[in-house]
């Protein structure tokens, strides 16, 4: 790719892994904040009981849309917002996860 770099996968996975030592997902209602495309939303989402997943890049949120298997759509929803003016109502997460917010 010129000019952009390459989404890293995770071939061998170890970041899923990584992901999963510290946090149990199961049940749990997930906020994550710089969702991307979705990459790391892939590693947990099966076990949260919701996530919401926000990312100002309409672009990457539109890829992790169009990502998104049947079976998580009506758990998985990707919103393009950025952290400080998406709505969230008070308590309504038991994990927030910042992927690429940094």
């Amino acid at each position: 790719m010129i000019g952009r770099i390459a989404p890293r996968l995770d071939a061998d996975g170890s970041e899923r892994r990584a992901i999963h030592d510290l946090v149990d997902f199961s049940g749990k209602d997930v906020l994550e904040i710089g969702c991307g495309n979705g990459r790391v939303t892939w590693c947990y989402a099966e076990s949260a009981a919701s996530v919401l997943a926000v990312d100002p890049r309409e672009k990457d949120i539109e890829q992790a849309r169009q990502q998104t298997p049947d079976s998580l759509r009506g758990r998985v929803t990707f919103v393009a917002t950025d952290a400080a003016t998406v709505e969230i109502p008070e308590a309504a997460f038991d994990v927030v996860l910042f992927s690429r917010s940094i």
